[in-house]
């Protein structure tokens, strides 16, 4: 696989853990890169988004993606809670806004 979207920066460490994607290469205003069919449309949302690129995406599974992300960008981000599914804040569920009565 081409490296020259790493190379050159596209994504950090942190956007490549918390979206769950790889960058594979580059070619005119398409950004290749791998994730899982999970992460994929979060990841394609970002690259779309942020980068203002088009996505053009490689399905790979979580183990591959998760080994690739270590190999490129360091460090395991799943043990650190950057992926996806486990970095979104859970929403409250009860109705304390926050103040107390006394």
């Amino acid at each position: 696989m081409d490296n020259r979207a790493l190379n050159m920066g596209v994504v950090t460490s942190r956007q490549a853990w918390q979206f769950a994607m790889v960058p594979v290469e580059i070619k005119g205003d398409e950004l290749h890169l791998i994730s899982t069919a999970q992460f994929a449309p979060r990841a394609m949302r970002f690259v779309h988004r942020v980068l203002r690129m088009r996505p053009c995406v490689g399905l790979v599974s979580e183990m591959a993606l998760r080994d690739r992300l270590i190999q490129e960008f360091g460090s395991d981000g799943w043990s650190l809670g950057m992926r996806p599914s486990v970095a979104r804040l859970p929403k409250k569920k009860n109705s304390d806004n926050g103040s107390s009565r006394i």
